[in-house]
């Protein structure tokens, strides 16, 4: 290749890594090789607002241990809250259940024989 890739075919190359002579031309080619630099090299302001985008907040320690206790908290409410009905249930079911009361109240059945 006698003379250089013009930048839009440089692009191309690097694109779809186009043909072998641009690549054995840019290879040896100091002058190709910059281009193909600059045509690489991210903007600083790019580069500024990925950093913006991809750095998690300031806070975001603060607000996941605060998320994180507040359901702790409303989990442990419930569990007790879960616990003091079915004790509840429990005391209504050993009052109330007719068979529960029936087969308390009945005596040990025996045999002529004074046998159980």
């Amino acid at each position: 290749m006698n003379r250089h890739p013009s930048p839009r075919r440089l692009q191309r190359w690097l694109d779809t890594g186009e043909t072998r002579r641009v690549d054995r031309h840019v290879t040896e080619c100091d002058l190709c090789q910059s281009i193909l630099d600059s045509l690489t090299e991210l903007d600083q302001v790019v580069v500024a607002d990925l950093q913006t985008v991809i750095t998690a907040p300031a806070d975001l320690h603060d607000r996941t241990n605060v998320g994180v206790d507040v359901r702790l908290r409303s989990e442990a409410a419930t569990g007790v809250f879960t616990d003091l009905f079915l004790v509840a249930w429990d005391v209504a079911h050993t009052i109330l259940d007719p068979i529960t009361d029936s087969y308390r109240a009945q005596p040990e059945s025996t045999d002529t024989d004074g046998s159980i």
